[in-house]
């Protein structure tokens, strides 16, 4: 991808990789980093590649996240771990100050040189939190802005407004540097005045390590396969991906079809109990859970499927199946897959929620084997050229680095 940066980031980023200053020599750039996460921001590969940039920088680092980050394995005898649940609270303001002055109190207590934080929710209990107590340099790393995209109405609009005055008067700080992962975000928070000025980079999504997934030859399989692997509900697209399928069999393309993840718990927008039990009863039709090793899934699946029909970031399984030369059917959402991928290079592009259009491209798919090995071909490629985890560590780097200043005095 084209990274887009800041001035003073994209100088620090036009030399390529880089020692960090003063990490050669056992020294760090500063004393403490404090890396606050919720539930929105909390996909652990991601977290974990930020520890170990951070690691690389501080002499100590201490993560603030809630239970779901220590059950998905954050913990580690190099980090400090401070319980906090950042969840969403904007629904009730009262519970969102005590949150924020909880908050404070904890970066108070730490008194961190740097404090990166990951998510929206995060980033606005922290941006509040700010304003009780003193943090000079701040990263807000906001990997997903679907929320705000689909705030439209109501308390949730008002909510909407009050969040981006809140983004936009941190990022006015000299010493505050924004993160997103997609070119559409960046566009969409200036359209909404939320202006980072000069200390800003996007990081093209979490980062894949191309050697943990290599390219998979063809499948070989009796039938084309085509896999889903992400929680289950209306607005990843997969009532729309089930019904698709069902038209392609019924023209008698043979095709089976995956579908790999949780069912989330039943709320809106959540696929019912019996009509997953429906969809696995279906006889090309394979409904299982989150797979142990997705490698797996792509060794049997040509065709990787994310057919959202809500925004949101770049899926981890979108990239994770490119790495392994797979080909892709995306919608066309800004913010997320339509940014990575291009209409009959890496994939196809659908319109989100059209029935016909990804039922037709499923088809084209699983008649035409040479299509499927041009597109995964090129999404390999296209991961390599901007996606991959060195790309997003150069960043994170850099991005410390710009709030140091480029050749800071390094701590011993």
């Amino acid at each position: 991808m084209r990274h887009i940066a800041g001035t003073d980031m994209a100088d620090l980023l036009a030399a390529g990789p880089a020692p960090v200053p003063g990490a050669v020599h056992g020294a760090r750039l500063a004393r403490k980093a404090v890396l606050v996460l919720g539930a929105d921001g909390c996909e652990p590969l991601r977290s974990r590649v930020i520890i170990g940039v951070l690691e690389e920088l501080a002499r100590e680092v201490v993560v603030v996240a809630g239970s779901r980050a220590h059950a998905q394995g954050l913990q580690s005898a190099r980090i400090s771990v401070v319980d906090f649940d950042c969840g969403p609270c904007w629904r009730n303001p009262l519970r969102e100050a005590r949150q924020a002055w909880d908050l404070a109190r904890i970066l108070e207590a730490e008194s961190a040189d740097l404090v990166h934080v990951v998510g929206l929710e995060p980033a606005i209990l922290a941006c509040l939190a700010f304003r009780l107590t003193r943090v000079e340099r701040a990263i807000l790393h906001l990997p997903d802005l679907g929320a705000l995209a689909s705030a439209t109405r109501g308390l949730t609009r008002a909510w909407r407004a009050w969040t981006l005055r809140l983004l936009a008067a941190r990022l006015r700080q000299p010493a505050s540097f924004l993160l997103v992962e997609s070119e559409d975000d960046l566009a969409g928070l200036r359209a909404q005045d939320v202006a980072p000025g000069p200390r800003f980079a996007v990081l093209g999504g979490c980062g894949i390590d191309p050697d943990v997934y290599p390219v998979m030859p063809p499948a070989h399989t009796e039938m084309p396969v085509a896999a889903f692997v992400g929680p289950a509900s209306e607005a990843n697209g997969t009532r729309t991906l089930f019904r698709a399928f069902e038209r392609v069999w019924a023209r008698g393309v043979r095709l089976q079809l995956e579908l790999m993840g949780e069912r989330p718990p039943d709320r809106t927008g959540a696929i019912a109990a019996e009509e997953w039990t429906r969809w696995s009863r279906h006889p090309g039709v394979h409904c299982s859970g989150t797979p142990a090793d997705v490698r797996e899934v792509w060794r049997r699946a040509e065709v990787c499927v994310w057919p959202a029909e809500g925004r949101q970031g770049l899926p981890r399984a979108v990239l994770e199946a490119a790495a392994c030369g797979r080909a892709l059917v995306v919608s066309d959402l800004p913010g997320g897959c339509s940014g990575f991928v291009r209409d009959g290079v890496e994939g196809l592009v659908v319109p989100a929620g059209d029935t016909s259009a990804l039922a037709a491209a499923l088809e084209r798919l699983a008649r035409d084997s040479s299509l499927r090995l041009r597109l995964g071909a090129a999404a390999r490629l296209r991961l390599l050229q901007g996606y991959t985890e060195a790309h997003v560590r150069e960043a994170l780097r850099g991005a410390c680095l710009s709030l140091f200043g480029a050749a800071p005095r390094a701590l011993a």
